[in-house]
């Protein structure tokens, strides 16, 4: 008995389970590391996504190493099944997220600038001192983009309210404000808004304008929300907008 249990104290430990867990437990420092930066403005967008790039492919390889160690385990009997647990779980944690994300964009069209009249988008004024060198031009990205919204999201178009255009741009602030968008502009002499949206997690920016003109003895409203970085923007302008006219046209009832 006793030669028994001295023989299964001396089972070797799984290699892939020691790297499983080192690499899945270091993946998580990178990917904070990055998004950390990216908050506080240490590292641009595409250096902080490459960084977070390179935790994936740290969490990747932890949990494919605990999965082989799970099998060794399995078979041979070798110790590290907590270690190789360990390192899936972290790999798994790290990986979750912008795999989601990573799989919306290929869901979605490669779309940064939605508007509620892609044939007559409302202008950016007050934008163009916001953006800076290498981030995506205010300028709308023409008719193939239109179609390619109009295609994907049918449901956005302009909003028309009863209110007057007076009324209704003092709703439409109360909401942008409501929201913590930071104002550029809140009418100038004209019924329009200019705000900036910025993320919750990489606290990236993306420039939105309201216009509000006269629709019979009532309002309509027009809206445009456009990423500043990225290729894509995983359909968030286009909840954006879908989001506020809803809360606008209760707001107007």
């Amino acid at each position: 008995m006793a030669h028994t249990h001295a023989c299964m104290m001396e089972e070797p430990f799984a290699r892939t389970a020691t790297w499983s867990k080192r690499l899945g437990l270091f993946a998580i420092p990178v990917a904070v590391i990055a998004v950390f930066a990216q908050r506080t403005g240490r590292l641009d967008y595409l250096p902080a996504l490459a960084t977070l790039g390179s935790s994936m492919v740290l969490a990747a390889a932890a949990i494919l190493l605990g999965i082989v160690a799970m099998a060794i385990i399995w078979v041979r009997g070798n110790r590290g099944a907590g270690a190789a647990a360990l390192g899936i779980i972290a790999g798994v944690v790290v990986i979750g997220a912008p795999a989601y994300f990573i799989g919306r964009a290929w869901e979605l069209p490669p779309l940064t600038d939605i508007a509620t009249d892609p044939a007559n988008p409302p202008p950016f004024v007050f934008a163009s001192a916001e953006r800076g060198r290498g981030e995506n031009p205010l300028a709308y990205p023409g008719d193939e983009a239109a179609m390619t919204q109009m295609a994907a999201y049918p449901d956005i178009e302009p909003l028309r309210v009863l209110q007057p255009p007076e009324e209704t741009h003092a709703l439409a602030l109360q909401l942008v404000e409501s929201r913590g968008w930071r104002v550029l502009d809140s009418g100038s002499g004209s019924q329009r808004i200019e705000a900036v949206v910025t993320s919750l997690i990489l606290k990236q920016n993306s420039d939105v304008v309201i216009v509000i003109t006269p629709d019979g003895t009532g309002s309509r409203v027009d809206m445009r929300s456009a990423s500043r970085v990225g290729d894509r923007d995983l359909g968030e302008n286009a909840a954006r907008i879908r989001a506020f006219l809803s809360d606008l046209a209760t707001a107007a009832r």
